[in-house]
């Protein structure tokens, strides 16, 4: 393993990620949101060269671009740069169960039309990295409060108008869902008694 390459993935992850950072609050209200390279670099507090090889690293990578405006650089996320940072806060998702179920069932309904495939192809596959069980094609459970990561998820791909979660107490043929939770060690048998 080359760690020289690693060590540039990662930051460059970290710069992209900061830009991001930078960027989300206008997000919605300007698509050409920009910021400039020197006030940046102070922020982070990062040095000189380092910083530069970051910059071109992303660059390359076609993650940023940059310009230059009244005598001052600026560097701003591409459209691969955004996809890129939608991919990596939607792997970054994750769960922190407590340690006892509540004896409650979330519920994940969604019904993402064909226009929109991608974002639900990768929705199903998120939620079954997450352990859900599928009960219908559309319908997956999950025992524990997700609701914030599921809205984050739906937010980051587009899709929130056609994704509902719900919470029930009883779930029809749960004794076969609840054996499901128990094979992948996610509710511990203990728990039921």
């Amino acid at each position: 393993m080359d760690y020289k390459k690693e060590i540039i993935k990662l930051t460059a992850n970290e710069v992209l990620c900061s830009l991001f950072d930078v960027i989300a609050p206008f997000f919605e209200a300007s698509p050409i949101y920009r910021k400039s390279i020197g006030n940046y670099r102070q922020e982070r507090s990062a040095e000189r060269s380092q910083f530069l090889e970051k910059i071109k690293y992303l660059k390359r990578r076609g993650y940023i671009e940059g310009f230059i405006e009244n005598k001052e650089k600026f560097i701003q996320l591409t459209k691969t740069g955004h996809e890129r940072l939608r991919e990596l806060n939607i792997s970054n998702i994750k769960f922190s169960n407590p340690d006892k179920w509540d004896g409650k069932w979330r519920l994940v309904i969604f019904d993402v039309p064909e226009k929109k495939r991608a974002e639900r192809d990768i929705f199903r596959r998120k939620l079954i990295d997450l352990s859900f069980v599928q009960v219908q094609k559309s319908i997956y459970i999950y025992p524990f409060a997700c609701e914030k990561e599921i809205e984050n998820l739906v937010f980051l791909l587009g899709i929130k108008q056609f994704v509902l979660v719900a919470v029930s107490d009883i779930i029809e043929g749960e004794e076969k869902i609840i054996e499901k939770f128990i094979e992948r060690g996610i509710i511990k048998s203990e728990e039921l008694l």
